[in-house]
Parts: C-alpha cells; sequence; structure tokens
C-alpha cells in the first residue's frame, strides 16, 4: 500500500492512495478513521489538519498575486507553524501502520 502525506485545504485530508491496491482499499483520499491508528495520533493528525485549514484565508483563498505576502502560501514553508508538527507525526504515522504502508511526502526536513 502506498500513501502520500500532504495538505489539501479544507479537505479534511492529509493522506492520499498512490497506487491501485491502495486507492480500491481506500479511495483517492483516505479518511483517518478507515486506518488502523492509535486514538491519540489520529486526534494529533485532525488537529494538524484543522490548524492548516486555519491557516488560509476562506474570504480570499487565491490570496493576492503577491503570495509572499501572505501568512503561509502552501503549508511547507520552513516558518510554517505546524512544520515540525507534521514532520513529528509522519514519523509516528509510519510505524503505526506497518510495514505493509510505505508513505511518502514531499516536504520531507
Amino acid at each position: 500500500m502506498r500513501l502520500r502525506f500532504f495538505f489539501d485545504a479544507g479537505s479534511g485530508m492529509c493522506l492520499w492512495a498512490q497506487d491501485e491496491a491502495t486507492k480500491q482499499r481506500f479511495g483517492y483520499a483516505v479518511q483517518l478513521d478507515d486506518l488502523d491508528l492509535p486514538p491519540d495520533l489520529r486526534a494529533d493528525l485532525v488537529q494538524l489538519i484543522a490548524d492548516y485549514d486555519a491557516t488560509i484565508d476562506w474570504n480570499s483563498p487565491g490570496g493576492s498575486s503577491d503570495i509572499d505576502t501572505g501568512p503561509i502560501s502552501l503549508g511547507y514553508e520552513t516558518d510554517a507553524p505546524f512544520r515540525d508538527r507534521g514532520q513529528a507525526l509522519l514519523h509516528r504515522l509510519r510505524p503505526a501502520l506497518g510495514p505493509e504502508f510505505i508513505i511518502e511526502c514531499d516536504h520531507e526536513a
């Protein structure tokens, strides 16, 4: 099973199927409740997703033409307020899911 860890504002998701077997089992967007995760890890992931969504100006989600003027443009910048938490959760997620899952992330430290 191959997953990708990334944020999609407003989706409520952070895991996405990356191969056909995973898509067949979970669909493209993977619900955290469909995974056998410890409750505290699931809660921390849900909070991280909410914190990411809170960085978006929902009155102007695309922001200005000068994207660097916003507090966070993609959420992966070095100074993003939850970057370290995201990395820590990713490192907890891999062993929690076990060797059956390979989790990719484009923004690992």
